[in-house]
């Protein structure tokens, strides 16, 4: 049995040449081969193991990108194949970033990018998502967020792509703020006094001409306080604060004062060399960065992208001040006086950008939307970053809702209900609508509810129920709160329990009831009129067939043994038979989702039935359909 290292050189000099010829499928075929004695495991890890070697020499000696890529894809390949574990293509990649330079992991990049479906799939998104977070980690942090702003985008743009929104490990949940990002400005007054006198200075070879510029003039009282606007953009929380709000408020005025009077120079035009980028596409693209010096702020001033960059940091963090956050404690809250100075200034700011070229009004309007964006985002934090639900699942969930007040109580077997329940479903369309009609409004008379009964020779009242039951005594109290005046009078006696207290005022209505009225009244007969209150809203619901018997003959009524009968008749013609019915065009909707045209004819004649429908009707419709000659035998046998 050849040894462990001859093993691997043979296997490597096997994985370069399926390399160079681009056929995976050659080499796991024989990997196999010669480790077919190989545990799982075992045979998993030499296959990590060559290939993560083999791109480590591929490197070392210089190997095309293409060579590189291709070590990359069969790591996926082997993966797919279950010949290597699911996070093996996350460690091809990020060898390739260690041991490359920030321009070649810039090339390297783009195999991930161009396989970001790959990646989502469970195989690999499951084992490799915490991975691929940290060698992108990883790889931010060598980069410069001002020379490599296009690298850093990318990053960021594939890390969104590839992870969820509601992914937590993406979101800044309890609204941190960067602390360290600090601004470091100059304090030395000696860097102030000659300003003015270089001013007027011959320009020197390779210093920027200053000829055409206005007359304005840097003192140190306008550069701190420019320069110390960024502690409040880094901590807004320190705006809350009565002495801090004075004070930012000021250097905010005095800012704004100098954007407005100081003229800045178009984009395309600008006076300051601006160091350009090449970006992936070919063109420039230029990212300012800070720099603090008391000679460059003039310069900096005029330039259109400084000034924009300043601006919308103040529009960032008014937003921030005025919104309700849910991280915020309760003192931080703007008064109104500060909320109208936020609303002025951010006018004030808005008028700025769209004089700022070029295209201000078009930038101007782009902020504002992307501003009106983060609000949403930011009440989805406040909610705690629920998970977000497919369109589909929620038209879907429309659809049943629109159908459910159609839908007939018999289509759930497995629910057990009453046959009351049953007819209150059916009776109308709209329950809404049939809960709120005016007849299910009723209210029992005094008499009724206690049982009044009284002799002629005085006043007398039978108690048939339980004044403890503690729904009987609150109904009770509603009751009298709206027909006995006794409830609201003044009482100094001491405070009674509520059956004792029911009791007293029971006898006090039952004495001053007149003579005439209850002198034949019974107990009996005040149970009757209370049952027949609370009854009457029979009135709105169509009787049953058990409670019908008496007032509809037999023969008159559309059975379902009928119905189950000459449904196989109408089922070609059943839509017509329905508009003439009177259903709806909804409700014929829902009727189709039955499975055939015979259990749809059958299910619609059946809720007919139940809205009252009799055999003379139905007859009747038939006529007008020109349906009857095909059914009259089966209705009349």
């Amino acid at each position: 049995m050849p040894s462990y290292r001859a093993l691997k050189v043979d296997l490597s000099a096997k994985f370069k040449d399926s390399v160079q010829k681009d056929n995976f499928l050659e080499f796991l075929k024989t990997s196999k081969t010669i480790l077919s004695s190989w545990k799982e495991n075992d045979f998993k890890n030499i296959i990590e193991l060559t290939i993560r070697e083999v791109l480590l020499d591929l490197i070392k000696n210089g190997a095309d990108s293409t060579l590189l890529e291709r070590v990359f894809q069969f790591s996926i390949d082997a993966a797919l194949q279950d010949a290597a574990a699911g996070n093996v293509p996350v460690l091809v990649i990020g060898d390739m970033f260690e041991s490359s330079t920030i321009s070649e992991c810039e090339k390297y990049f783009s195999f991930v990018e161009s396989r970001v479906d790959t990646f989502k799939k469970d195989i690999f998104f499951k084992v490799c998502k915490n991975h691929l977070l940290r060698s992108c980690n990883d790889l931010l942090k060598r980069l410069s967020r001002s020379q490599n702003t296009v690298f850093c985008g990318r990053i960021l743009m594939f890390l969104a792509h590839i992870f969820p929104l509601s992914e937590r490990s993406g979101l800044n949940i309890i609204s941190e703020f960067n602390l360290e990002n600090t601004t470091a400005y100059s304090t030395n007054e000696d860097l102030f006094n000659d300003l003015a006198s270089e001013k007027g200075d011959v320009t020197e070879e390779g210093e920027i001409s200053t000829q055409n510029q206005s007359s304005f003039v840097v003192d140190k009282n306008l550069y701190q306080k420019f320069w110390s606007l960024q502690d409040y953009f880094r901590s807004p929380n320190t705006c809350y604060n009565k002495m801090q709000w004075r004070q930012f408020t000021s250097c905010t005025s005095d800012v704004l004062t100098v954007f407005g009077s100081f003229k800045s120079d178009d984009a395309n035009s600008s006076k300051w060399k601006q160091a350009k980028l090449p970006s992936p596409n070919g063109s420039c693209v230029y990212f300012a960065k800070y720099l603090t010096s008391p000679k460059l702020l003039e310069l900096e001033l005029s330039d259109s992208h400084f000034r924009r960059y300043v601006l919308v940091q103040f529009l960032i963090l008014f937003q921030y001040l005025s919104l309700p956050v849910k991280f915020k404690l309760e003192s931080f809250v703007l008064t109104e006086e500060q909320q109208n100075w936020v609303k002025e200034t951010t006018k004030s700011i808005y008028k700025l950008l769209e004089e700022t070229p070029p295209n201000g009004e078009t930038f101007a309007n782009d902020v504002q939307k992307i501003l009106q964006r983060e609000e949403y985002w930011n009440a989805w934090k406040n909610e705690g970053c629920p998970d977000f639900k497919p369109l589909s699942d929620k038209a879907e969930v429309e659809k049943k809702l629109k159908k459910r007040p159609f839908e007939d109580i018999h289509t759930y077997p497995n629910k057990k209900l009453s046959h009351e329940v049953t007819k209150i479903w059916n009776t109308k369309p709209n329950n809404w609508e049939a809960c709120r009609s005016a007849k299910r409004n009723f209210v029992p008379s005094l008499e009724s509810y206690f049982g009044i009964a009284s002799k002629a020779e005085g006043g007398q009242v039978v108690q048939r129920r339980d004044t403890t039951d503690s729904k009987y005594s609150w109904k009770a109290l509603r009751l009298l709160c709206m027909k006995s005046p006794y409830i609201f009078t003044a009482n100094t006696a001491p405070a009674k329990s509520v059956s004792e207290y029911l009791e007293t005022i029971v006898q006090k209505v039952a004495k001053e009831k007149p003579q005439t009225h209850q002198d034949n009244m019974t107990v009996e007969t005040a149970v009757a009129e209370d049952e027949a209150m609370e009854d009457t809203n029979e009135d709105f619901f169509p009787a049953s067939e058990e409670d019908s018997k008496d007032e509809m003959k037999k023969e008159n009524v559309l059975t379902k043994a009928l119905i189950q009968t000459i449904s196989g008749k109408l089922q070609d013609n059943w839509k017509t038979l329905a508009v003439k019915l009177g259903f709806q065009d909804d409700e014929i909707e829902y009727y189709e989702t039955f499975p055939d045209a015979k259990a749809q004819t059958e299910q619609m004649l059946t809720v007919w039935m139940e809205r009252d429908g009799t055999l003379s009707t139905f007859t009747k419709i038939l006529q007008t359909a020109g349906l009857l000659s095909g059914v009259l035998s089966l209705i009349t046998s």
